[in-house]
């Protein structure tokens, strides 16, 4: 077969990926001919509580896709300045200093942006290095109407043309103004709020009557410390009725991101950035085209219900998350002191109950999407309450179903339902505690760095079992059950559309055939180490060729990274996870997690040091405790290096491993004490 008859067949191959995956198909798109001219109407502020209390607002919902707008950018908050030079630069960035008040825009001073320096060299001090200037310097026909819209608007040096301080609808008729950027100024406060909502109302309103379409967005927090939430995007006049805002940068009805107004302001066009050399030089955006999705919607209340809803599901999962911890960890402590202290079999079924709850806390965090408990009173609390809940009863059916085996039948739940949740597009991610969500700007689809050590340990636990119910009949058999399992867990992990996790995929690789290695041949010699390497470097390539070939605008990051590799440009991608690894350890808790870490790898690699000889019994009471601890110590160490989430991808898998196996250990060495008539000793070494 030729080249272009195999890249034929490569490219069905992956279209076929993309449909199975779920993407956002162009049908969903709006019409060419609607992008004749798009006005961008930003609002520092805008909040979906600023439309139930507009009349005028309220009457647009139902005129428009609507939508909420993620405006996290490279700072710490997103203050106003932040959002513009955003816009600017296609990129996360930032304007504001950190931990000062968001200040005053900067003023124009012969048609230049006041201190324009100042925040490009800013941008150096950051891993995203946000080209500023961005779209200025495209030189398409954009006009500008007030401060923000210059800042949006500057060229790399700053300077601004075709602009204007106040909004004046009669230019946007004129041929020198193809699009618009207008800064209809933040949200009061306090006082005059109503009177800004129903300007703003009034601008949309001008601003229809130059046809096109007018895309009406929240850019950023009112002040430094407000309380984050997602604000509010609007597209008039919707297409084909309205519906839901969405990019391919989120992948989720109604939710789209600050970058995706650049890239739908450039729709199509090359974007460029000027080097100091005055040399174009090509630099990817980090949003993508808006467009529209989902059903109809009709009722402009629902919708305004849904969309405050949306960020009670944004706003409390970490919150919560801390008292769900503190509750839990709590327990096992009280648990474990009582037991100490009594060592009755009362106290021992206590504290094994309690650690098999933080175990089933890996399942409820997932599990408590399904509630939809952003609807109910209280969402903060009926939040804690299902997850503790949910926790609780995972506990009760592993013990009751599996006995002295719950440890294994919790990770398997994990491992099920999270292959599950991947298929379906990972509809339990967002929301979810394990994940960073629209407010704080992480991956808004696919597994995060806090969802895969859950399916990673779920998927060799329950690797590692399959195999050893193999293992005598067929050690062949044995290891084939582990790559089985184990690469379920990839593909689903890895596939574009489903988990899209890049890093994941380059931690379980190799651990699963490591573990697979190891059931069939019982030793690992320094070839078949190297193999294994090679092997998962060619899967993981694989995976990113295949997204690679798909067009540009529908790949993911797989695809993405493959053509920065290509194009050499990939030092920022691993300057920017090294960057974001090393923040774990500016305070004491990465040091504590890596520390825990590396210990939880001394008793994996040397079992006969540790001292409890109820894990050395366990270590050799089956030929695949051995393979599994390998498998899931390689996994964790493989991903802290190469995630940017450095060491906390295996302190999350030591925090669902650990307490498990300990209430394993427990559970059997109680077994047999009861057996034998006799309470356990405690052996210090």
């Amino acid at each position: 077969m030729s080249w272009s008859g195999a890249r034929r067949v490569l490219l069905g191959v992956a279209a076929l990926a993309a449909a199975i995956g779920g993407t956002t198909t162009a049908a969903d798109a709006a019409p060419s001919s609607l992008f004749a001219k798009v006005v961008v109407v930003g609002v520092p502020g805008l909040t979906w509580s600023d439309v139930q209390a507009s009349p005028e607002l309220t009457a647009l919902v139902d005129q428009a896709h609507v939508g909420s707008i993620s405006v996290k950018t490279a700072g710490p908050h997103t203050c106003p300045i932040d959002g513009w030079l955003t816009i600017s630069a296609g990129t996360r960035a930032w304007g504001n200093v950190p931990g000062q008040p968001c200040g005053e825009l900067p003023a124009m001073t012969a048609g230049k942006v006041d201190n324009w320096q100042t925040y490009v060299d800013r941008q150096a001090e950051h891993h995203t290095g946000a080209p500023i200037g961005r779209l200025g310097q495209t030189g398409y026909p954009i006009c500008g109407f007030g401060p923000g819209a210059a800042i949006a608007l500057a060229k790399t040096d700053g300077s601004v043309a075709n602009w204007q301080p106040t909004f004046d609808p009669s230019r946007l008729a004129k041929p020198d103004c193809g699009d618009a950027i207008v800064d209809a100024g933040a949200m009061p406060l306090r006082e005059g709020r109503p009177e800004a909502r129903k300007k703003v109302a009034d601008l949309v309103a001008q601003a229809r009557a130059a046809g096109g379409w007018v895309l009406l967005v929240g850019i950023s927090q009112e002040v430094l410390n407000a309380h984050k939430q997602t604000l509010v995007a609007m597209q008039l006049p919707p297409d084909n009725g309205p519906r839901w805002l969405t990019s391919d940068s989120t992948r989720r009805p109604g939710l789209i991101q600050l970058t995706d107004i650049t890239a739908t302001i450039l729709k199509g066009r090359t974007p460029a950035t000027v080097d100091p050399a005055g040399e174009a030089t090509a630099s990817p955006l980090d949003g993508s085209e808006i467009h529209f999705t989902g059903d109809l919607h009709t009722d402009a209340s629902a919708v305004i219900a849904d969309r405050l809803g949306a960020n009670q599901r944004y706003e409390q999962p970490r919150p919560m998350l801390f008292f769900v911890a503190l509750t839990i960890v709590g327990a096992e402590v009280l648990a474990m002191i009582w037991f100490l202290v009594r060592r009755s079999p009362a106290s021992r079924r206590v504290a094994v109950f309690t650690l098999l709850v933080q175990g089933g806390f890996y399942i409820a965090v997932f599990l408590a999407q399904a509630t939809v408990w952003w609807r109910w009173p209280a969402p903060g609390f009926s939040l804690y309450a299902v997850t503790i809940g949910i926790s609780v009863l995972s506990a009760i059916l592993a013990q009751v179903l599996l006995k002295k085996y719950a440890y294994f039948g919790l990770a398997l739940a994990a491992y099920l339902l999270l292959l599950v949740d991947g298929v379906l597009g990972t509809p339990m991610q967002l929301g979810s505690m394990f994940a960073d969500g629209p407010v704080i700007g992480g991956r808004f689809y696919g597994f995060g760095n806090s969802t895969f050590p859950a399916l990673a340990l779920g998927a060799l636990v329950t690797a590692g079992w399959a195999a050893h119910r193999l293992l005598d009949r067929s050690k062949l058999q044995a290891a084939v059950a582990v790559l089985v399992i184990g690469g379920a867990a990839i593909i689903v992990d890895g596939t574009p559309g489903w988990g899209t996790d890049f890093g994941g995929i380059l931690a379980l690789t190799p651990a699963v055939l490591l573990m697979a290695w190891l059931t069939w041949r019982g030793s690992l010699s320094l070839r078949a180490l190297i193999t294994v390497g090679v092997l998962g470097v060619v899967a993981v390539t694989a995976v990113a060729f295949l997204d690679y070939l798909r067009p540009a605008d529908q790949r993911t990051h797989f695809g993405t990274f493959f053509a920065r590799v290509l194009d050499g440009d990939v030092d920022d991608v691993f300057i920017r996870k090294l960057q974001m690894a090393v923040m774990f350890f500016h305070g004491p808790t990465g040091w504590a997690m890596l520390i825990a870490v590396l210990l939880c790898v001394f008793a994996t690699v040397f079992p006969d040091r540790v001292p409890s000889q109820a894990y050395r019994d366990f270590y050799r009471s089956s030929p695949m405790v051995r393979p599994t601890l390998l498998a899931l110590s390689v996994c964790g160490i493989v991903g802290m290096l190469l995630n940017d989430a450095g060491v906390a991808v295996p302190a999350i898998m030591a925090g669902f491993a650990v307490p498990i196996l300990v209430a394993h250990l427990l559970a059997k060495d109680g077994t047999e004490d009861l057996e034998a008539g006799t309470l356990p000793t405690v052996e210090v070494r």
